[in-house]
């Protein structure tokens, strides 16, 4: 199960960075060189291929605590979103925000999307489980 959560933690990291490389481009900033490039959609694409392998091998038990516990993982990085973003605004223009900050705006975006994914993903049972853990980890 550990094993399982770092890939998810790598391959979301990996799918962030392409993200934010995309928009750093598109605004007009320094863009990856080829060599930096090739080599974060190496990363994404070794990070895809190792889940994929991982999944193959967990049972349908294991994949629901998976989906659990990676849910409440998401959950608390968004809950630390305001003191990680506080002192920025996301009205501001993305060519003037520094690379930290546009960095972290990336990410928090898709950890929201993962977590809507999971979410939605979840059996009545995952969901009920989450809840109670949920209220476990705020009570």
């Amino acid at each position: 199960m550990t094993h399982a959560l770092l890939l998810l933690q790598q391959l979301s990291y990996a799918h962030t960075l392409c993200e934010f490389q995309r928009l750093r481009e598109r605004c007009g900033r320094a863009s990856p060189s080829s060599s930096e490039l090739a080599g974060i959609c190496r990363r994404v694409k070794e990070c895809e291929r190792l889940w994929a392998r991982c999944r193959e091998g967990l049972a349908a038990a294991d994949m629901a605590a998976l989906r659990v516990s990676r849910a409440l993982d998401l959950q608390m990085l968004l809950e630390s979103a305001d003191a990680r973003l506080s002192s920025w605004s996301d009205a501001s223009s993305m060519d003037r925000m520094p690379a930290s900050h546009l960095f972290e705006w990336v990410s928090h975006d898709c950890e929201k999307l993962e977590l809507a994914q999971l979410e939605d993903a979840m059996s009545p049972a995952e969901a009920a489980i989450y809840v109670q853990s949920l209220d476990q980890l705020q009570g």
